[in-house]
């Protein structure tokens, strides 16, 4: 299930005692405290702390982001962790995006780059900076990577944080003859997730007890790299930066 989804079928599977699978979830409040969710997606807590290292390279950071848990849960942790760097924060509804989204503060302030919490948006929104004289670089999280940003010049430049994908796996091959793009991490994600499933029912059927357990106890290869799962049962695997360069997504490299 999607992240937007965990928010309304977890209350009732946790309690009922029933294991699930949240995909692409960067923030999920856990209000029960004993549930079987699997997190699929590291998310903020993982990659709050990687993002911080790397804008702190820069003395003035803005951050432009929708008015949604995923966008509040990064604005948090980048509070704590580099208070002194951030110097405006820009909200908007992604329903009414070129309505919603003033950007006045963000050209007077002047920032050295500009962290986009942008998901599906992001494009349109990279296009609205610059149309509006901005050029300030531009950094996300990986749940900006879509294959449609690398139809907008505006996007050129963009460092986005990203799973150590191995892309050796037989997945990106096959995704690539399919589909004639490349797979993003999305896919990747979900591939595996729908794999780690089908071999933990393998070993446990439907024991819920020991499929929350299997998760916790196994290291996974596949095409996100080595997964694991910590107690909570998040998963946990190597980030890295990619960058858009001439239409298309490269490793970065500073």
């Amino acid at each position: 299930m999607a992240s937007w989804t965990t928010y309304v079928v977890y209350p009732d599977a946790a309690d009922d005692g029933l294991v699930q699978i949240a995909l692409g979830s960067a923030v999920v409040n856990r209000s029960r405290f004993h549930d079987r969710l699997v997190r699929f997606t590291p998310g903020v807590e993982q990659e709050s702390p990687i993002l911080a290292e790397y804008l702190s390279q820069y003395d003035r950071v803005a951050i432009v982001g929708g008015d949604n848990d995923y966008a509040h849960g990064y604005m948090n942790a980048l509070k704590s962790l580099i208070p002194d760097k951030i110097i405006d924060i820009v909200q908007y509804n992604p329903d009414t995006l070129p309505d919603s989204l003033n950007l006045t503060s963000v050209k007077k302030s002047n920032p050295d780059v500009i962290l986009l919490l942008s998901v599906s948006e992001a494009g349109e929104v990279a296009k609205m900076i610059r149309n509006n004289g901005i050029s300030a670089p531009l950094v996300g999280t990986r749940v900006i990577e879509r294959n449609t940003l690398l139809e907008i010049p505006a996007t050129e430049g963009l460092v986005f944080t990203i799973p150590a994908l191995n892309e050796f796996a037989p997945f990106f091959s096959r995704y690539r003859e399919e589909y004639e793009e490349d797979a993003t991490f999305y896919g990747a994600e979900g591939y595996d997730a729908m794999n780690i499933l089908y071999d933990a029912v393998q070993r446990c059927g439907d024991d819920q007890e020991c499929l929350t357990s299997w998760f916790t106890e196994n290291l996974y290869p596949g095409s996100l790299g080595d997964v694991q799962f910590d107690e909570n049962r998040v998963a946990f695997y190597p980030i890295e930066f990619k960058v858009i360069r001439n239409g298309t997504f490269e490793q970065y490299e500073e």
